[in-house]
């Protein structure tokens, strides 16, 4: 008697896990067909320095799409030597629900000398992994083909939907103010000073030289900067910015005077 509840317990709870998994599963498949269905989200892109550790080989871009004000899907894209890495991210209430993982390898023809290369502008499926997520944790996974010479597949979508997504969300915040800055800069006081913002990258100059080129963050209306080569933070804090002038106070040195720059690009 013992024996046959305890196979009837363990029956039940197998078939309600099943049951509830595939609930989930529906769930996360309606999810990302609506989000697919979307026409009119607002799109936030990152630099590639922003989102690589390393150059790849022919470029990488990496694009948010917001709907409602927030993130529901990533679209990243790695141009690798031999192929075409494609990775989508889908979100629902700002939890990682869904990755579409492909590697697309690159055709190879013959060039004017006859030698066989890459075909850039062609490729074909080699590889692809579904992953489906509930609160944080993958609960299937389907695997089709085989991966691209040379091309580990990537696994750890959680950890880098965690460090990718306060980027786009900060730019989504601030996207008002990155676009404003945008341009060239003149110091109206020392006009033989000017800076240039390209994205989030600002570039210093003085007497028609260039001196340095520092990383920009926005946040609670301060401008954060930073070099690669120079450990050091530099932060302005955004006193008020329009399309003609942008005026900075500097946090580094509390008793210094307002900057006053004129946009003339």
């Amino acid at each position: 008697m013992k024996l046959i509840l305890t196979i009837f317990l363990t029956c039940f709870f197998v078939t309600s896990s099943f049951a509830q998994e595939e609930e989930v599963l529906n769930t996360i498949f309606d999810q990302v067909e609506i989000i697919d269905s979307f026409i009119e989200s607002e799109e936030i892109s990152l630099d590639a320095e922003e989102f690589l550790d390393h150059m790849v080989d022919h470029g990488a871009e990496l694009i948010g799409y917001y709907e409602h004000e927030r993130l529901k899907k990533i679209v990243k894209k790695m141009g690798m030597h031999n192929a075409m890495i494609i990775t989508v991210y889908y979100f629902a209430n700002d939890q990682l629900i869904y990755v579409n993982y492909r590697q697309k390898q690159y055709m190879e023809m013959k060039n004017d000398q006859g030698k066989v290369v890459m075909d850039y502008a062609n490729s074909f499926m080699k590889f692809e992994t579904k992953h489906y997520f509930n609160n944080g944790e993958e609960i299937k996974k389907e695997v089709t083909g085989s991966p691209v010479e040379g091309q580990k597949p990537e696994e750890e979508f959680v950890e880098y939907s965690m460090r990718i997504k306060p980027l786009l969300d900060n730019k989504f915040k601030n996207k008002n103010t990155y676009k404003a800055l945008q341009g060239k800069w003149v110091n109206t006081q020392s006009t033989d000073e000017h800076m240039v913002f390209d994205e989030t990258i600002r570039f210093n100059f003085r007497n028609g030289k260039f001196l340095k080129r520092l990383k920009v963050t926005i946040k609670d209306g301060t401008m954060y900067c930073s070099s690669p080569n120079d450990e050091y933070m530099y932060k302005y804090k955004i006193e008020s910015i329009n399309e003609y002038e942008l005026v900075l106070k500097d946090l580094q040195n509390l008793s210094s005077d307002l900057s006053f720059y004129r946009k003339i690009e």
